[in-house]
């Protein structure tokens, strides 16, 4: 059912990805008690939405990562095929589910730019979001024509986040500037938001990001999507603490918000 497959996993690695996935566990095991709200708000959001299907034949969650707050066995019961999709999927993961007959792990670019995003800067040492839609190696294939076949979507914790990689590997390139880094994360978050099918999806995301110094006083306050997601109709929200007091780093919070599209 899923036809696309990436055997990109050293430009993965080379843009930081596999370095980045280590460092969000290292971060999840010292904060369990900080995110197991999160967790479990999440874990239940899909859940109740998967229960209101239509059908449960298939199911597909983009950005499962270490499946942390993806509440794997209870899909697996719920759908006859579920489907795990990023970039890299770690292997204690993978063998943690290989009993599961109906889970399947798939590496996929859900933004389908990743590994162009490198091409084109290491072959015209430079990049723009027109170079990269013009490019011969770049798929037209348009997910939402795949994502249709499924019952169930769900776009887990990844939305606000899908920009982060690539714009930190054109800024150390010194390839973008503010404006055209504001462009490209608005380019990313309207395609994954585009390609969810109607009625039968669900977003769980952070959308705004609050960050205290060590002295417990507020840096700054600022929204993480391009859209707003105020008066979404039937919207969940909650705060994720993401990062406790820290001497030096201080606290970062999330405000998270899980609606059904």
């Amino acid at each position: 059912m899923w036809p696309f497959e990436l055997t990109n996993r050293r430009i993965y690695r080379r843009m930081g990805y596999e370095l980045d996935q280590k460092e969000y566990y290292l971060r999840y095991l010292s904060e369990i008690q900080n995110w197991s709200q999160h967790i479990l708000n999440t874990k239940h959001f899909i859940v109740s939405s998967a229960k209101q299907c239509a059908n449960h034949r298939s199911a597909v969650v983009l950005g499962s990562g270490w499946c942390i707050d993806v509440p794997v066995m209870e899909l697996s019961r719920m759908f006859n095929e579920v489907y795990f999709v990023d970039l890299i999927h770690p292997q204690k993961v993978v063998a943690k589910f290989k009993e599961f007959e109906n889970v399947k792990f798939i590496s996929e670019d859900i933004t389908k730019i990743v590994a162009e995003t490198y091409n084109c800067v290491n072959r015209y040492k430079n990049f723009s979001v027109d170079m990269l839609s013009s490019s011969t190696n770049y798929s037209t294939a348009d997910y939402s024509d795949l994502l249709v076949n499924f019952d169930f979507v769900v776009s887990v914790n990844t939305l606000a986040f899908l920009d982060d990689l690539i714009l930190d590997f054109l800024m150390q390139k010194e390839l973008i500037d503010d404006l055209s880094a504001k462009n490209l994360s608005r380019f990313i978050q309207t395609y994954h938001l585009g390609m969810l099918p109607k009625s039968k999806s669900c977003v769980i995301t952070p959308v705004k990001i609050k960050s205290y110094n060590a002295e417990g006083l507020e840096m700054y306050d600022r929204p993480m999507l391009f859209f707003d997601t105020e008066d979404i109709e039937g919207s969940k929200e909650w705060v994720w603490n993401y990062s406790s007091e820290h001497i030096t780093t201080g606290r970062r919070d999330y405000t998270v918000k899980a609606w059904k599209v």
